[in-house]
């Protein structure tokens, strides 16, 4: 008995690893969601990253060169 991991794409199963078996071969599948994904919980997280990100923004902390001094050519 094999184990397998799968993604459900447009009405098959696609294995996420290769499996030993032959072309055609009869198997018995039992399927279990490894996760409660949805697109509103993906939405939901991704609302609440923006939000954090907004609180507390990513500064560089470097020089901001300007467009200038970026382009110098000697």
């Amino acid at each position: 008995m094999t184990q397998v991991s799968a993604t459900w794409t447009g009405g098959t199963f696609k294995p996420d690893e290769a499996v030993s078996l032959p072309d055609q071969t009869r198997v018995r599948l039992t399927v279990e969601p490894i996760d409660e994904w949805s697109p509103e919980r993906a939405k939901a997280a991704l609302q609440a990253l923006l939000g954090r990100l907004r609180e507390h923004p990513i500064h560089g902390g470097g020089v901001r060169f300007t467009r200038d001094q970026l382009h110098e050519r000697r």
